[in-house]
């Protein structure tokens, strides 16, 4: 089943989403909430571009070699297959082989995502109608040291990587676990291209985050936001994004964490041809308020912007039917 929304309806959203302060044109200004509720911490001053760089600046720069990717496999121990090894059979003091452990049936999906079953469901404040189809998504967002070894392997541009000053990750030492930001909607693009898989639309990552048909409000369900993600509320005002996966208790139902906070996603939409605007989901760590973490709430940002609030999460179609 493919993944539909009405373009129309698509249309009428950006059209409200701008109309309430949703949408940002410029680096450093944090969409509003649907209500109008401004964004925690100190908003600056709209339409400047980031530090170091235009918004609109070209992204279409060569490849090139970017810092080197942090293992986040341990080796295995060579010499304990050897110590527990099975002796030849007829050899003297032979102990049986152990039976194989059963192989846990798959769920069609590549190693680092989750199955989300597919449904259809009543989509944001608009209350768009959308149908979405069964899909892996990524567990946890695309971090610093996932990006460098799209690039270290040429086929991602590290343009601009570095444009937030204290909250950009690329490169950072101590933040490659940390989403990579100041990543503009065409290199966010390539980056899942090159996993061979794609961005969420944006009614895929709603119906993702409010747990299907359980139409959460948050990720984790009804209670109200307070250390279930990496945000400004409570009274912790952040400068930076946390390392991914940190906050297991805001996860999805699927076990997928940091819908809620953290950095905003690129998705795409029906309406994508017809302008440069682009819906982001999920919130960041600058908003300290619950309203602008909900799962239903859209942010709209330019395609050539980029920021140290706004990364990257890829999704994929399954290879297998669910798992009985």
């Amino acid at each position: 089943m493919r993944s539909h929304t009405t373009p129309l309806a698509v249309s009428s959203l950006f059209l409200a989403a701008a109309a309430c302060g949703a949408l940002t044109a410029a680096c450093g200004a944090s969409p509003a909430a649907p209500d109008g509720s401004p964004p925690a911490g100190p908003a600056p001053a709209a339409l400047t571009a980031p530090e170091g760089a235009a918004a609109g600046a070209p992204t279409a720069a060569a490849p090139k070699t970017g810092p080197t990717a942090a293992s986040t496999q341990p080796g295995g121990d060579p010499t304990a297959a050897q110590a527990g090894g099975a002796s030849a059979p007829g050899q003297a003091g032979a102990v049986p082989a152990a039976s194989a452990a059963p192989t846990a049936p798959s769920d069609g999906c590549p190693d680092g995502m989750a199955r989300v079953p597919g449904g259809s469901f009543v989509m944001g404040p608009l209350k768009v109608k959308a149908t979405v189809g069964d899909l892996c998504m990524d567990r946890t967002e695309v971090t610093a040291a996932s990006y460098a070894a799209c690039v270290n392997a040429g086929k991602c541009t590290d343009t601009l990587a570095n444009c937030a000053k204290e909250a950009s990750t690329y490169g950072v030492a101590g933040k490659e676990k940390q989403p990579m930001v100041c990543v503009d909607f065409a290199q966010a693009q390539a980056y899942c291209a090159a996993q061979g898989k794609r961005l969420p639309r944006d009614d895929e990552w709603e119906w993702a985050a409010r747990g299907g048909e359980e139409a959460r409000p948050y990720p984790w369900g009804g209670e109200a936001p307070k250390d279930q993600l990496c945000w400004s509320g409570g009274g912790a005002v952040r400068k930076t994004a946390c390392d991914v996966g940190s906050f297991p208790a805001g996860a999805n139902p699927q076990g997928i964490q940091d819908l809620a906070g953290n950095v905003f996603e690129w998705t795409t939409s029906a309406n994508d041809g017809s302008g440069k605007m682009r819906v982001a989901r999920g919130g960041s760590w600058r908003d300290g308020i619950p309203p602008l973490v909900r799962t239903a709430r859209p942010g709209g940002f330019e395609v050539t912007y980029r920021c140290g609030f706004l990364g990257i999460r890829c999704v994929t179609e399954p290879a297998a039917p669910a798992a009985k």
